[in-house]
């Protein structure tokens, strides 16, 4: 009988390290980020033949390397964190200035963090999940190129606002075994930001929505 209790203990904590093993999971992979930047006219301080109307901006996608951490919770919740290498975008001009082409380049990084539920069971090859959570994106490295430095008659400084907004995705997690598993998955978030270009003692404001479509694939190894 006592062998048999020992035998039984051993093989709980077996069982228990085993669900304890599959508890995280670490992804790498690709993220592409389709921008769809909405922004105003800039407003100035200077005269109005130095901004003339109507003169705004784009801002270009990109793609960069994906960086991923899961933690189970229980068999249908987890928490999901996302980053990656920082991008870098080109911003185009609009309006006026759209004859000048690339007149910026910004990076930035954008740690993301979701709870996801997983539909099915988790015993399912395939599980797809939705998830809500909070994004927060800094931009640095802001540089104006040399056309753009002749759009504004001058070398211009560019400084972008840090953003803090909710997030969203819907995805789907192939499990090819019970270490590995490919993930997907297609998420937004609410990324605005103030940007101040400045010329001298010129200052052109605008406000700028980048409304991303965020694409991830990824491959994951759980422990």
């Amino acid at each position: 009988m006592k062998t048999l209790k020992i035998a039984a203990f051993a093989l709980m904590g077996v069982a228990s390290a085993s669900v304890f093993a599959q508890q995280n999971t670490v992804r790498l992979g690709l993220i592409n980020l389709g921008i769809h930047a909405e922004s105003p006219d800039f407003t100035s301080n200077g005269p109005a033949f130095l901004t003339p109307q109507p003169a705004g901006l784009t801002v270009g996608n990109a793609t960069t390397v994906l960086f991923g951490y899961t933690r189970k919770l229980n068999d249908h919740f987890d928490i999901d964190v996302v980053a990656g290498l920082p991008p870098q975008h080109d911003v185009f001009g609009r309006g006026t200035l759209a004859p000048y082409g690339i007149t910026a380049k910004v990076k930035q990084r954008a740690p993301t963090v979701f709870l996801n539920y997983n539909f099915g069971s988790a015993s399912n090859k395939f599980r797809p999940f939705v998830g809500l959570g909070l994004n927060y994106t800094q931009f640095f490295d802001a540089t104006s190129t040399p056309v753009g430095d002749i759009a504004t008659g001058g070398p211009t400084k560019i400084s972008l606002s840090e953003s803090f907004g909710v997030a969203a995705q819907v995805g789907l997690t192939y499990k090819i075994d019970e270490k590995w598993s490919v993930t997907s998955s297609l998420a937004t978030a609410d990324v605005k930001s103030n940007m101040v270009a400045t010329t001298g003692s010129i200052e052109r404001k605008t406000r700028i929505n980048f409304r991303p479509v965020v694409f991830t694939m990824g491959v994951g190894y759980s422990f």
